[in-house]
This record gives structure tokens, C-alpha cells and sequence, in this order.
């Protein structure tokens, strides 16, 4: 993904996120009433998990068994720190903030050291996080967690080390 590609992805994102902020408790009570809720939940973490295995496959230097054991511990994480959680849309907190991380990581200049980078992506990904409950601090729906400023941080971290690693790796065996 170019880094122009990853900006214009990563704004759209923000403004999904930001733009339903109104209705989104309204959306998900109609999906969860028809007893949906955790089935489309599990059907998007089942999706991002396919696109980790096919990023995996397209790339010749991902397909190692240390990377699949990389990808395994990573999974093993995420389980632990998502399958105890109760509400299924803190659950989705880890999708949109994972995306977030990846592709705020995606959209700073190659240029740069990979350390600057994720560092640049980690203040973007929770800055983006807290302005996200500050806005509904603004809705007279909503209310100001700042337990989901820490999930949606913890989100973009995790998934912003996962592929920064797997990336560290990739670059390596092709330079190798």
C-alpha cells in the first residue's frame, strides 16, 4: 500500500468512525435485538484473521514458520485480552484501532526509521483514540469513557507491534 493510498484509507476510516459516533449505539441495539450482535462481531474478527493469513501467503517472506509462530502468540494475546470482555463493541474497539495503528504506521514516510515511525503511528493511533471519546463527551447519546481512550490505545499498540514486527521480518528476508 502506498503511503498516499494509506493517508486517503486512514481518513475515511477516522471519519466512519467519528461520523457514527451519533448512532452507533443505536445501530448496534437493532443488531444485537435481532440477536446478531456477537455472530457479526465474531464474523469480523474471523475476516481480519483471513486477511493476516492471506497477507502471509502473498508475501514470500512471511511465509516462515517463525512468523506463523510470530502470528500464533499475537492471536494467543489478543484472545486473552479480548475473549474476557463482556460488551461485543468494545471487542470492535481492537479492529478499528488496530486499523488505525497499522495505517497511521502506513502513512509516514518510508524515509524514516522504523522506530520513528512507530512512534509517530502510537501518538497518532491514541490521539485519535481520546479525540474519538471526547466527541462523544460532546453527544448528548454518549459520555466520555476514558476506559475506551485505554482499549482504543491498547488496540493500535497491539496491532501496531504485530506488524511492525512481521514487516521487520519480511524486510529482512528480502534484503537477505
Amino acid at each position: 500500500m502506498t503511503q498516499k493510498t494509506a493517508r486517503i484509507a486512514l481518513t475515511l476510516l477516522l471519519l466512519g468512525i467519528y461520523s457514527t459516533l451519533s448512532v452507533a449505539r443505536r445501530i448496534t441495539e437493532f443488531i444485537r435485538g435481532a440477536g446478531l450482535l456477537r455472530m457479526m462481531v465474531a464474523g469480523a474478527f474471523v475476516l481480519a484473521a483471513v486477511a493476516v493469513v492471506t497477507l502471509i501467503l502473498k508475501h514470500p517472506g512471511l511465509r516462515r514458520p517463525r512468523v506463523v509462530l510470530m502470528v500464533l502468540i499475537a492471536a494467543a494475546l489478543y484472545a486473552a485480552v479480548i475473549w474476557p470482555l463482556s460488551s461485543p463493541e468494545e471487542k470492535l474497539h481492537f479492529l478499528e484501532y488496530g486499523a488505525v495503528g497499522v495505517l497511521a504506521f502506513l502513512s509516514t514516510p518510508e524515509a524514516w526509521s522504523t522506530p520513528r515511525r512507530f512512534s509517530v503511528a502510537a501518538l497518532f493511533t491514541v490521539a485519535a483514540g481520546w479525540l474519538d471519546e471526547g466527541i462523544q463527551a460532546l453527544l448528548p447519546n454518549r459520555y466520555y469513557d476514558l476506559r475506551d481512550v485505554g482499549f482504543n490505545a491498547l488496540a493500535g499498540l497491539m496491532a501496531l507491534s504485530v506488524f511492525t514486527l512481521l514487516r521487520a521480518v519480511a524486510l529482512r528476508r528480502a534484503h537477505a
